[in-house]
């Protein structure tokens, strides 16, 4: 299955590799990513292919506790994209907390979501309920789904 992805980011202070899908309808006013929103630019991937080699990437980053997938959202790729790329990262990662960022309201994500990702960061961005911190407007909720199950794995 190929995806279009903007490419990737390690975080040393949230101990993330983060990865950014490209793709999203939601448009939120005073997005961070807007270079996202295109479904068609970036570099096109096979999804497993890629990210067996971010997880060949992450030996070489011992500290990396969490994996995120943003963008872009990968709830707005169709959804039988967006569930078969969840089942392969959540396979792979799997000594990894893994993170989904999306637009998506609470009431309105698709059920196959809480089998897959540990923490879920919902809600579209509002420029009207800017806050400091995380997350970035007080509209959005962190959802820790599987914490007692896949929470933090990997060994410290």
């Amino acid at each position: 299955m190929d995806i279009y992805v903007a490419g990737t980011e390690v975080s040393v202070e949230r101990k993330s590799f983060e990865i950014y899908v490209q793709g999203c309808n939601r448009h939120c006013k005073g997005c961070h990513n807007p270079e996202t929103w295109d479904f068609h630019k970036g570099t096109l991937v096979n999804w497993e292919e890629y990210l067996i080699g971010i997880k060949k990437k992450l030996e070489t980053f011992p500290f990396i506790t969490d994996i995120y997938i943003s963008g872009g959202d990968l709830l707005c790729l169709p959804a039988p994209v967006a569930e078969d790329a969840s089942r392969i990262a959540r396979d792979l990662f799997q000594n990894y907390t893994l993170w989904l960022f999306t637009g998506c309201q609470e009431e309105a994500l698709p059920s196959w979501v809480y089998q897959y990702y540990d923490v879920i960061k919902c809600g579209p961005y509002r420029e009207d309920l800017k806050q400091e911190g995380f997350p970035a407007s007080s509209n959005q909720k962190i959802l820790r789904i599987n914490e007692g199950e896949y929470g933090n794995k990997k060994d410290k």
